[in-house]
């Protein structure tokens, strides 16, 4: 596992900023971090992340995204 993993995995022990239908959402060193409850395919949940971000009052729209899975984690991670 190197540094920046780890740095997110510290991060999902910490209190979440909010929790939509198919994400729970964390503040990280990187960025802001959904974590992926299910277990649908990466295409069902691509387009998910940015619709629910909104339901949670999280602008994305301008922000970097990439995926990644950690362990057993799915997680999509938003940063400038």
């Amino acid at each position: 596992m190197n540094s920046t993993h780890g740095f997110l995995l510290d991060s999902l022990k910490e209190e979440p900023i909010g929790e939509t239908v198919h994400f729970v959402w964390y503040i990280t060193d990187i960025g802001i971090a959904a974590l992926f409850k299910g277990n649908e395919i990466l295409k069902t949940y691509n387009v998910h992340v940015e619709i629910e971000a909104k339901d949670i009052s999280l602008d994305i729209s301008k922000e970097e995204k990439e995926y990644c899975e950690i362990e057993d984690k799915k997680l999509f991670i938003f940063y400038s």
